[in-house]
């Protein structure tokens, strides 16, 4: 069941901070504190309800001890943010420091709870429909976990990433185009690897190339600018499917 208690803390967490937390919510809480503990609120109550179908009362006091430290984590961001003037570089680090040190809260309250020898089960209710369906929570989870992983979050990552290495060019296509076509490409990307059909993800990687290629060949700022958008983005699946399968 460890398995099973992480991917239900990972889901959480991923749905609290990239999916509830609104544009307005990140925009302005490194600035007002309200929006701070908003985004918080909603955080815990997500971790809460994540962990109702496996409910114990040492289940919900993690939830909250992982809330408190992402508050905490938060608050030295929002600090930091406030005292200093971050390069590009940095601000790229200080995001992948934020996600790498929550990761780690939770996977040190997983420990926790595995070494406690606390029980973990769902519901007997919940239990029963498993049976009755044959569902294997397990894979469900598991993909439901990637899918999340590969949409809001990895779209994020990129632009955080290679926001300025952007040419910001006349042209830039439809709004959001792009980052609507980076999901559905890692989605591709995704059910080749699970098909074992490496081959195949040429082609998608070629699909999408065919597009912009009188730019790519006449723009070497905007051809540097997608390689490394496409790379990041087909590293952030392989690395995900490999972690989570």
């Amino acid at each position: 069941m460890g398995q099973i208690l992480c991917l239900h803390f990972f889901t959480g967490h991923i749905l609290a901070d990239y999916y509830f937390q609104t544009s307005k919510i990140a925009n302005n809480k490194e600035h007002f504190f309200k929006y701070l503990l908003l985004h918080c609120f909603i955080y815990l109550l997500t971790m809460i309800a994540v962990v109702l179908p496996l409910f114990s009362w040492q289940l919900l006091q993690w939830s909250l001890f992982i809330a408190i430290i992402h508050f905490v984590i938060d608050s030295c961001k929002a600090f930091l943010s406030k005292r200093f003037v971050f390069t590009d570089l940095q601000e790229v680090l200080l995001y992948f420091t934020d996600q790498t040190l929550h990761i780690l809260t939770i996977l040190f309250v997983l420990a926790a709870i595995i070494l406690s020898a606390t029980n973990i089960a769902y519901t007997d209710s919940l239990t029963n429909l498993i049976h009755i369906f044959h569902i294997n929570p397990v894979s469900l989870l598991s993909w439901l976990v990637i899918l999340l992983l590969l949409i809001q979050p990895s779209s994020i990552t990129v632009r955080t990433v290679l926001d300025h290495f952007n040419p910001k060019t006349a042209d830039d296509g439809i709004a959001n185009a792009g980052a609507l076509i980076g999901v559905f490409e890692r989605l591709l990307i995704l059910l080749m690897l699970y098909a074992n059909q490496y081959a195949a993800i040429g082609f998608v990687l070629t699909a999408k190339s065919i597009a912009r290629y009188n730019k790519i060949a006449e723009e070497p700022a905007f051809a540097e600018y997608y390689l490394l958008g496409t790379l990041l983005s087909s590293l952030l699946v392989i690395v995900s499917f490999h972690i989570i399968f």
